[in-house]
Formats: C-alpha cells, sequence, structure tokens
C-alpha cells in the first residue's frame, strides 16, 4: 500500500456531521490552534503527496494527456472529478483547451479554485453531479472511485461520468486495490516540510470483509501558531478486477484497456463511450 489519498464522500442524510466514507477526529493539540481548519487539512494533503510522497503531477499530466490522445486525438476539453486541490489540473490545464473540475470537499475545493485562476471547479459528488455539459474526456485518479460503498454506487458513478462525455469520449480511471492486493496490519509514515511548517503522519491500514480501512494520524506544527493534532478514518471499498469491468461495461463503454499503474500494484483503466 502506497501513500492515500484524502477524499470526503457524501455525508448520509441522518448525519450532517460525518461523511460516510470519511472520519474526522481532533485527538489532541497545543499551541493556539485547537485543531485542523480546512487550510490545515488541504495544506497537508500537499506536502504529503506533492513533497514526501515525491508524486509525479506534471509526468502524470503528461502521461494522461497522450492516452487521452491515442484514443480521441482531437480532444480539446476534460473534467478531473475528484480532483482534490487541484495538482494534477494545475498542469493538463496546459495540455487542454478547457478543463474543470469537481470536489465535494469544501477545503480542497476552495484550495483548487486558489491554485487554479479561470478554471471552474465544481462543488459536487461524483456519484451525482449535473453540470450541464459534456467533454472530451473525464478522469477519477488516485483511487477516489474506491470510497464509493458498493457494487450500486460503483455503477452510479460510472454512469454519472459516462453522462459528461461526448461519444467517443475518453475515460481515465485510477482504481482503489483489489482484495487481493490489500495487506492489512501494516503501518507507512510520511514526513514533510516547507519553510514554515513540519508535517508527520503515520497510518494504519485495516480490513473487514470488503472494506479496507486507513487511520491516520496527523501533526502538524507551524511556526508562530503551535503544533496540531488530528485523526482521519478513511473506508474504502476492496472491489474486485470483475466489478471494475462489470460496472465499466453497463456504463457504456468500449476499447477497455488495463495499463500498468504509475507507482504500485493499482491499475490505469482507459475506456471510450460509445
Amino acid at each position: 500500500m502506497g501513500f492515500l489519498e484524502r477524499r470526503w464522500l457524501a455525508r448520509d442524510a441522518g448525519s450532517a456531521d460525518r461523511p460516510r466514507g470519511f472520519g474526522l477526529d481532533v485527538a489532541g493539540a497545543t499551541g493556539a490552534v485547537t485543531g485542523p481548519g480546512g487550510h490545515d487539512v488541504a495544506a497537508a494533503y500537499d506536502l504529503i503527496y506533492a513533497t514526501a510522497a515525491g508524486k509525479d503531477y506534471r509526468g502524470e499530466a503528461r502521461d494522461i494527456a497522450e492516452l487521452i490522445r491515442r484514443h480521441n486525438p482531437t480532444a480539446d476539453s476534460m473534467l478531473d472529478v475528484a480532483c482534490g486541490t487541484g495538482l494534477h489540473l494545475s498542469h493538463l490545464r496546459h495540455e487542454f483547451a478547457h478543463v474543470e473540475g469537481l470536489e465535494i470537499s469544501d477545503a480542497m475545493r476552495q484550495a483548487a479554485v486558489e491554485r487554479l485562476p479561470g478554471v471552474a471547479v465544481h462543488a459536487g459528488d461524483m456519484r451525482d453531479f449535473q453540470l450541464g455539459r459534456t467533454f472530451s474526456a473525464v478522469t477519477c485518479l488516485f483511487s477516489a472511485i474506491g470510497y464509493a460503498q458498493s457494487v450500486g454506487e460503483l455503477n452510479q458513478t460510472l454512469n454519472c461520468v459516462a453522462a459528461h462525455l461526448e461519444p467517443g469520449g475518453v475515460l481515465l480511471l485510477e482504481p482503489w486495490f483489489t482484495p487481493e492486493q490489500w495487506t492489512p496490519g501494516t503501518v507507512h509514515s510520511g514526513v514533510a516540510r516547507d519553510r514554515h511548517r513540519h508535517l508527520t503522519r503515520m497510518c494504519y491500514s485495516s480490513r473487514s470483509g470488503t472494506v479496507s480501512t486507513m487511520t491516520m494520524h496527523y501533526v502538524l506544527g507551524e511556526s508562530g501558531a503551535g503544533v496540531r493534532h488530528w485523526v482521519e478514518e478513511h473506508v474504502m471499498t476492496l472491489f474486485t478486477d470483475k466489478q471494475y469491468r462489470g460496472a465499466i461495461r453497463q456504463a457504456g463503454f468500449r476499447d477497455v484497456e488495463w495499463l500498468p499503474g504509475w507507482q504500485d500494484q493499482r491499475p490505469r483503466v482507459v475506456a471510450v463511450k460509445r
């Protein structure tokens, strides 16, 4: 298991505070600030993945553009579903004439808006969004699809994505781990810093049936602001390859291509809308 992405799935109708698939608990803090604000959460995300994990967003964006144009040479627009803080879009905006993003987390979406002046970053749930237009390509990267809580939600998400693609449009999907790939009981850590902040993250992975859970402890120290400690819990479904293939097929895609992943066992899936 490599470094994991943070995503917020839609909140349960009966709970205004706790999203399904994600939990946040302020476990204790010192200093002037007693817990993570939205800026902390987004900053921690960028520090861990762009700095500590060394994720090559520029290289991946170049690869994404090449894959899309291999299947749709005239592609000129794209939507990044679950775009996070916009790190991929910051490079993809130079590859396509028009790009947009979709993100359910207010904190992450605000970071993307600040990073991407002039780019529309919509607030929305990947399972049920309506933007009123279609695109040459839609991406759903870094395993955000794993936050779907059932095969029904997986199908719903891919149907929603397909509805936002032009005929001949390209889907680029990065699945979450399968049940065979997941190793519970492991601990992973990451450390990152910039001029003013020091961040440490410790992650413990567990499993119950086809549900994987990552419990992530963050300690963020910032000059002049003290130290904040919070805990995130991410619950993601371990879909099988067969379930992914079925969901892609039922959503009306053809020419499905499974490619090796950028960093670990998770593949990249490219498909074309009929």
